[in-house]
């Protein structure tokens, strides 16, 4: 396999992990709200941001390492725009609408767990990555700065 695809996979495990610190700590925020007991530890905050710093270098390098590939090799065939945007739609829908539902049955329980759901965390973590590589790819086709 080729050097540019394990730099790829890289940051898509990067990225994955940021989103999974990301989602991680807010389930453990909603639950410590839903439960009346108030804000959670700062660490959980650290925790969070760190997420969010792991997805935003993961994503602008993926952003420009893609940007560089489809520059060194113009004929490169991409996924047509209208596939990607159905992707990322249809992705973007459905992790809406599962943080919804998980919401509403964390809101009906009476004793509520303070466990945090490692599935639910693990599907909002995929479902929320592939609504985001579309869009990595849709942004350096369309952004004249990354193709320059």
């Amino acid at each position: 396999m080729s050097g540019f695809l394990w730099r790829m996979g890289g940051a898509l495990a990067l990225g994955l992990l940021g989103l999974t610190l990301v989602f991680w700590q807010l389930e453990h925020a909603q639950l410590y709200a839903f439960a009346g007991l108030g804000r959670p530890s700062p660490a959980v905050y650290a925790l969070l941001f760190a997420g969010l710093l792991a997805l935003n270098v993961a994503v602008f390098y993926a952003l420009t390492r893609w940007s560089r590939f489809v520059r060194e090799h113009p004929d490169t065939r991409q996924l047509p725009p209208w596939f990607l945007i159905g992707i990322a739609v249809v992705c973007g829908g459905v992790l809406v609408t599962g943080i919804a539902v998980h919401a509403g049955y964390l809101r009906s329980l009476d004793p509520l767990p303070m466990t945090i759901s490692q599935g639910f965390v693990a599907f909002e973590a995929v479902f929320a990555g592939l609504a985001l590589v579309p869009l990595v790819l849709l942004a350096v086709r369309w952004s004249t700065g990354y193709r320059r």
